[in-house]
């Protein structure tokens, strides 16, 4: 499924942190994904039912007991399932099965531990959340993930509230598990190598992110398209397309992040640091968008039978 090998991934990140460090050039954050750190266990969630697709698709049932939850804060259970479809549905490569089954996967989730104290001036919350993966009877994953946030202000009646602190305690640790399993937004720094004077206005369009506008003034300049040129040029197609997530336009990045490579960019740090995070991403969009093709199968059988994944939690 997944073929991102961690030393690529770690390839790509030792490159990163060195193409990004000190001064350098002029950066732009773009919109990129993640991949998932527990990727060897997918193939457990895929499941095949050929009258709903004709491939295999990722989908999980979301137990809306939270165990563990009824005697610590009536909100953690709620501000779980929440979490979890929000960020589930960020990407959608794993679906939200409405009605389970006993073929299909289900999401267990317990609070481990939970504490709140408030005294005077400081507020204290602690929050470890056991997270299970099971199909029947074999627990193919279980993972615990915890988190502490400690406040203090002078005026207590500023201090976050229980329920505020809780909330951002149960984002992160969700976020913690999902990253696991599925690939999650994020984002990236490029940083852009020299350009001639007639080409500067181009910078000035990247930082108002009108990366549209940028590419039509490099696609004019007919002089000098050296390395320099095609690794400027791939940034503004990468950055356009991923705010589309436009496979189309990322097709073009792909292409002027070659032509760097070919005009010297093996040996240049940041081009081959940013052609590596981009082929991550490049990976990871493409097989992000056939999975959540076959997902839809699902959600469309689900619907025809008068459900949909919300309909559970109303």
């Amino acid at each position: 499924m997944f073929k991102l090998s961690s030393s690529t991934l770690i390839l790509a990140t030792a490159l990163f942190l060195s193409a990004c460090g000190g001064a350098g050039g002029p950066k732009i954050v773009i919109p990129s994904y993640t991949a998932p750190k527990e990727a060897s266990k997918l193939s457990k969630i895929e499941t095949r039912d050929e009258y709903i697709s004709d491939g295999a698709y990722l989908a999980l049932w979301i137990n809306p007991t939270v165990s563990g939850s009824q005697n610590t804060n009536a909100q953690l259970q709620p501000l779980l399932i929440d979490s979890v479809k929000s960020k589930l549905t960020q990407t959608n490569f794993i679906a939200i099965d409405p009605m389970g089954g006993e073929d299909g996967v289900a999401l267990n989730m317990k609070v481990s531990n939970y504490s709140y104290e408030q005294v005077g001036t400081k507020a204290s919350l602690a929050l470890e959340v056991t997270f299970t993966l099971s199909r029947g009877m074999n627990e193919f994953l279980i993972k615990k993930y915890s988190d502490r946030k400690n406040r203090q202000s002078r005026d207590a009646s500023k201090l976050p509230t229980e329920n505020e602190l809780a909330s951002q305690s149960v984002s992160k640790v969700v976020k913690y598990f999902i990253s696991d399993i599925s690939p999650l937004k994020t984002n990236q720094l490029r940083e852009f190598k020299s350009l001639p004077s007639d080409l500067q206005p181009v910078i000035s369009y990247a930082k108002r992110k009108n990366y549209k506008g940028a590419i039509k003034l490099m696609q004019r300049h007919k002089d000098g398209r050296d390395m320099n040129y095609y690794y400027n040029l791939a940034i503004l197609f990468e950055a356009e397309a991923s705010i589309k997530e436009d496979l189309s336009i990322l097709r073009f990045a792909k292409l002027n992040y070659e032509k760097a490579m070919d005009t010297g960019g093996f040996s240049d740090k940041l081009v081959s640091g940013a052609k590596a995070r981009f082929d991550n991403f490049y990976d990871l969009l493409n097989q992000t968008k056939k999975q959540n093709k076959a997902n839809q199968a699902l959600i469309n059988d689900r619907n025809s039978m008068g459900g949909s994944a919300d309909d559970e939690y109303e």
